[in-house]
């Protein structure tokens, strides 16, 4: 979704949609769980996911080292005890929770951070799926660190899932309501296959959105004569122009097996005004581009993406396309990661 910013936006920028919904696919789910109540919610959440697009299922959980202690050589038989007993937990949990696909469990040491950053470049996972605590309402929050770092280093795409306790409609149950937000560039419409494939398989209403930026006025002084005619104009002509966009791209959509609207939103801040209508829409899931026509192209995460990440009361999936996910890859990603991880 874009910046906010105070211009319009150029018309062109709504002037070609994609010909098509091109198929979409996760191949490799990986769930961070940690000994938190929140982990079968996580779990359940990346599960559902998987099994929506069959890809292979790996359950990760870190025992966390301390950084400042004096490095000491790891126990052997203390660390393979201590890894059996977690991954029997892990299977336990898959259990409890009623995991379909055929769950990996894997155990490593070091800091969180590191080592799921170093586990979804060794496995090649796609989506990476860990929790976030709850919050009662979106405002001007910030990531803590290992959601931070894993969001802006690994490849591929985030599953985002808040605490359990502050939302009612997980995506996975059927008859929902997914909400994704397009704001017309390719790299926003890159999230768009993957939300049409979680809605047909989930049979959830998907809902297209868009925010119209707002356009203030610049200078000293009062405005001058027909300045304020000329921002009303602007923005009756960007809205106009975004839904026809919106209009155009549900076309393409499978009509047939798709519950589709478009919901144009206008007057605030684009973050808000997008969080305001997951509330009111009751929105199960939120589907969005890690990027998209923000002014700032050197940020990992564009402000209306962390906006909603920061403040998540519902599961956020966060989408990267892959060429950009194999860039950040070799550029970005940490290529030798604290680990204290002892030989099976």
């Amino acid at each position: 979704m874009p910046e906010t910013r105070p211009h319009s936006t150029p018309e062109s920028s709504y002037a070609t949609p994609p010909s098509r919904v091109a198929p979409a696919q996760f191949r490799h789910v990986l769930a961070c769980l940690d000994h938190s109540p929140q982990a079968p919610e996580i779990l359940s959440q990346a599960a559902a996911i998987a099994e929506v697009m069959g890809a292979e299922l790996t359950a990760l959980r870190v025992m966390e080292t301390d950084l400042h202690a004096a490095p000491r050589p790891a126990d052997p038989v203390d660390w393979e005890l201590t890894r059996r007993e977690e991954e029997a937990e892990l299977g336990k949990l898959a259990e409890d929770v009623g995991v379909v696909p055929e769950m990996q469990p894997e155990v490593m040491g070091g800091t969180p951070a590191d080592c799921i950053c170093h586990k979804a470049r060794e496995s090649g996972a796609d989506l990476i799926a860990l929790g976030v605590g709850g919050r009662d309402h979106w405002g001007e929050l910030s990531l803590g660190g290992t959601v931070r770092k894993v969001a802006e280093h690994v490849a591929g795409s985030v599953l985002i899932v808040p605490d359990a306790s502050t939302h009612d409609k997980p995506p996975r149950a059927q008859g929902g309501r997914i909400l994704v937000a397009l704001d017309t560039s390719s790299q926003a419409e890159a999230a768009l296959p993957i939300a049409v494939r979680i809605a047909q398989s989930l049979d959830a209403e998907l809902v297209l959105l868009h925010a119209v930026p707002d356009i203030r006025l610049s200078g000293f002084g009062p405005p001058e004569a027909g300045d304020e005619t000329l921002r009303d104009s602007l923005c009756r002509r960007n809205e106009r122009v975004a839904k026809s966009y919106l209009e155009r791209i549900r076309a393409l959509l499978p009509a047939d097996r798709l519950r589709a609207r478009v919901r144009l939103l206008s007057g605030e801040d684009p973050r808000r005004a997008i969080a305001r209508a997951v509330r009111e829409e009751g929105a199960g899931l939120v589907i969005l581009s890690a990027r998209g026509l923000g002014a700032h192209s050197d940020r990992p995460i564009g402000s209306t993406a962390e906006y909603l990440l920061a403040g998540a009361t519902v599961p956020v999936l966060l989408v990267r396309r892959d060429d950009a996910a194999a860039r950040r890859n070799r550029q970005a990603a940490p290529r030798r990661p604290h680990l204290a991880r002892a030989p099976r």
